[in-house]
């Protein structure tokens, strides 16, 4: 697994130093945190779409990791009752119990590696999407002085 995150770090940034300079702060801000360059660079929508991705996804892995690691505890439990069983009756209750809960915990690990890959995924197309897609035109906010004071435009950008 972390040969993967290390594979796509080095992927992001040749891609980086590889294009033209003009969205290298964004893209690496975007490489940090998911969404990060998209707000910076005025893409509010974007930005906000891969921030929440990404922290369902991460949420979700946190979770499912805790009760995969619980459920894998339990199996080892029911294995150990099942193992010191001395009566034929609790044996075949004591089986049933622990093939329950490797059931449970496979499909734990099923969440667990589908949250994984989600959260790869978004970050990996958050990084393609700010480097090559991140326009330059006319900045989500623009200040002008008048006699009375300051006007502050802005701008949203999906």
């Amino acid at each position: 697994m972390r040969r993967i995150v290390l594979l796509l770090l080095i992927i992001a940034a040749s891609a980086l130093a590889s294009t033209e300079a003009q969205c290298g702060e964004n893209a690496w801000c975007s490489i940090l945190v998911p969404g990060w360059g998209q707000v910076r660079a005025g893409h509010y929508g974007r930005g906000a779409l891969f921030m929440s991705g990404e922290l369902v996804a991460l949420t979700t892995l946190a979770i499912a990791d805790i009760q995969y690691n619980r459920a894998v505890e339990q199996y080892d439990r029911a294995k150990a009752s099942y193992l010191h069983a001395t009566y034929i009756g609790d044996a075949t209750g004591e089986y049933a119990i622990m093939h329950e809960r490797w059931n449970s915990s496979n499909d734990l690990y099923g969440i667990r590696q589908t949250a994984l890959y989600a959260a790869i995924g978004i970050w990996a197309v958050n990084v393609v999407d700010i480097i090559f897609f991140d326009s330059k035109g006319e900045p989500p906010l623009s200040i002008s002085g008048r006699s009375d004071g300051f006007l502050v435009t802005g701008s949203l950008a999906f």
